[in-house]
């Protein structure tokens, strides 16, 4: 078996590197040739576009977005479904897409007889690194059994949600939760700060009651330390907002959270900080108090 991976970040090049862990034979493929050179020191092959087209069984996407997704699959010029050659049979996309364009990539994909999965992650980066994500996936049923054994090793849970578009939907549930849990969090921290509250303690005296989250677990820490290095951009986590709203317009449903969110989000990217970790929102409190 061989694993062709496209799209080598924060996200894609741990998982890639859980992958060679287990033995697999994985064949990449970035626009970033420092992300290729770093993992091929470590046992992967850096091929062409033709090359995974051509040898991989299964083909992984770790990609920004949903136009990005179309270019390398069939929209762009040096397209995978512009090859004479293809092998593949199932396209796993981890990437962070709408609904709507899991299930465009897949009625293109079924017309050359490929499977597309949305199979997008949580867990950020330091779970990319331990191979903990949670995946959720949106597929056929009969062929679950071994998307498991294909993602084992870069996976916590793999949970079948529904059919194609699915995985897609219960992504943007989650990032509503996450992201809205996390400027919540920013704001109880801003109120205890106020009173000269030890963040450490107030972490200890909550993190295992109610309020108590993964979310929490990831980020109090961050923000007591004050270190925005990126586990999950802001810049990544306002295009997945962007996704929930563009969404919930098309069906008419109102979520007056995200939006507000979104928008707390949105300010804090054009203050050029898109490149913080989400836990970074916190600055947005703490301009808007002067604090």
């Amino acid at each position: 078996m061989q694993i062709g991976f496209i799209g080598l970040g924060i996200m894609g090049k741990p998982m890639v590197k859980n992958l060679l862990k287990s033995n697999k034979t994985v064949l990449v493929n970035d626009v970033n040739k420092d992300a290729e050179i770093e993992l091929a020191n470590e046992g992967a092959q850096i091929v062409s576009i033709d090359e995974i087209a051509k040898r991989a069984d299964y083909l992984f996407l770790s990609l920004p977005n949903g136009a990005i997704v179309k270019s390398v699959l069939y929209s762009g010029k040096d397209s995978i479904l512009n090859k004479n050659e293809i092998n593949i049979k199932y396209v796993i996309d981890t990437s962070s897409l709408t609904p709507n364009e899991s299930l465009e990539i897949s009625k293109v994909l079924e017309e050359k007889s490929i499977k597309y999965i949305d199979a997008p992650v949580s867990g950020g980066e330091p779970l990319a690194i331990t191979g903990e994500l949670s995946v959720m996936v949106g597929c056929d049923s009969d062929i679950l059994p071994k998307l498991k054994e294909i993602l084992q090793p870069v996976s916590a849970s793999v949970i079948r949600v529904g059919d194609v578009g699915s995985g897609s939907v219960v992504k943007l549930a989650n990032q509503i939760i996450v992201n809205t849990n996390i400027a919540a969090l920013s704001e109880g921290i801003l109120l205890a700060k106020k009173f000269d509250i030890n963040l450490n303690d107030m972490f200890e005296a909550i993190r295992h009651g109610l309020a108590g989250s993964a979310a929490m677990e990831a980020k109090f820490p961050k923000i007591i330390e004050e270190d925005y290095k990126a586990g999950g951009t802001l810049n990544i986590n306002l295009k997945d907002l962007k996704n929930v709203t563009s969404t919930i317009d098309t069906i008419g449903l109102t979520l007056p959270l995200v939006n507000q969110v979104k928008e707390i989000f949105k300010s804090e990217v054009n203050q050029g900080n898109g490149l913080n970790d989400q836990a970074g929102i916190i600055k947005y409190f703490e301009r808007l108090n002067n604090m």
